[in-house]
């Protein structure tokens, strides 16, 4: 373990951490204060001041900080026992009063009620939900560019229908919310709930092929400018449909060996110079609108479940 004296306020050089897996924790002389896992320690520290500026619990952890204690791990898996050993070990001050997971949303389906596509910080409705998603900016462009492409609703004002309508951006689905509806407007909705479903719950739904053949041609004849605009889409799209894929396997991920046995997508027990560690296992009870939701607090640490028994498998 490597420790740091650190100034109020985190006043340390960054750039001189690893970049690299790291467990660790913030120390006063009064005590451990908060504890952590990251592949990031700098954007980590960096983003915890960013964010004191406005919390004023986090303005008081980087007040009081005066140690950072790391130890850095090849592997996310090891830093993730590591930390659940030492919160098992330890009660950090602010441990459960600071969510690292902060900021993460869901997206919200529902071809029913304006405006269609939602983002939510919880799942506590009854629209169907996606996530968590640990980016909202990135949520709000993969949104965009599925409504562009599929001519989808993407609303930005409260009333409806919207300029979007006028200038043939979108196709009117809101005008099925109506009162004077007729009955072809509910087919409507009807259609509307499949493409949503198309378009954001499969994966392999054909969108990012189709952007791909469309930056080919662009390509292939020169117009450089075109197909680099269109690189940036089919980065965002490989994302999305990468977290996609981890949000359908993630809560039933099961696996064992000799340091490490998982359950329902997370670290059940762990093995760490010969000790035995057990870890509570969070398996709330699912809506069925909620079969592509995870719970805030552990998706990060099924992240690194799903990440690492893929590793195994192409061992």
């Amino acid at each position: 373990m490597i420790s740091l004296k650190i100034g109020k306020n985190f006043e340390i050089k960054t750039d001189t951490l690893p970049k690299a897996w790291v467990f660790y924790s913030l120390v006063a002389e009064s005590g451990i204060l908060y504890a952590g896992f990251t592949a990031r320690i700098s954007t980590k520290l960096n983003g915890f001041k960013q964010r004191a500026e406005d919390d004023a619990l986090l303005s008081e952890l980087c007040e009081r900080s005066e140690t950072l204690i790391y130890q850095s791990y090849n592997r996310a898996i090891d830093a993730l026992a590591a930390f659940k050993a030492y919160i098992q070990e330890n009660a950090p001050e602010y441990q459960y009063r600071i969510h690292p997971w902060a900021g993460y949303v869901y997206l919200a389906l529902d071809a029913t009620r304006f405006p269609f596509i939602s983002i939510q910080e919880s799942t506590n409705d009854n629209w169907q939900y996606l996530g968590p998603f640990r980016y909202r900016f990135m949520l709000v462009d993969i949104i965009d560019s599925f409504s562009r492409i599929l001519k989808l609703p993407h609303c930005d004002t409260g009333t409806y229908p919207c300029v979007k309508f006028d200038r043939d951006l979108c196709r009117g689905w809101c005008l099925a919310l109506a009162p004077a509806a007729e009955s072809k407007n509910e087919h409507d909705l009807q259609k509307l709930d499949l493409l949503l479903k198309e378009a954001f719950m499969h994966p392999n739904n054909g969108i990012l092929e189709m952007v791909q053949k469309e930056r080919n041609h662009y390509f292939d004849n020169l117009e450089f400018a075109k197909a680099d605009l269109l690189d940036d889409e089919l980065r965002l799209m490989e994302a999305y449909r990468d977290w996609l894929n981890f949000l359908y396997v993630a809560k039933n991920l099961q696996h064992s060996s000799k340091h490490f046995e998982i359950a329902s997508g997370q670290l059940k027990s762990a093995v760490l110079d010969g000790k035995t560690y057990h870890f509570h296992i969070d398996n709330p009870p699912y809506r069925e609108n909620e079969s592509l939701a995870l719970p805030l607090a552990t998706v990060d640490e099924m992240k690194i479940i799903y990440d690492y028994i893929r590793e195994q498998s192409h061992a």
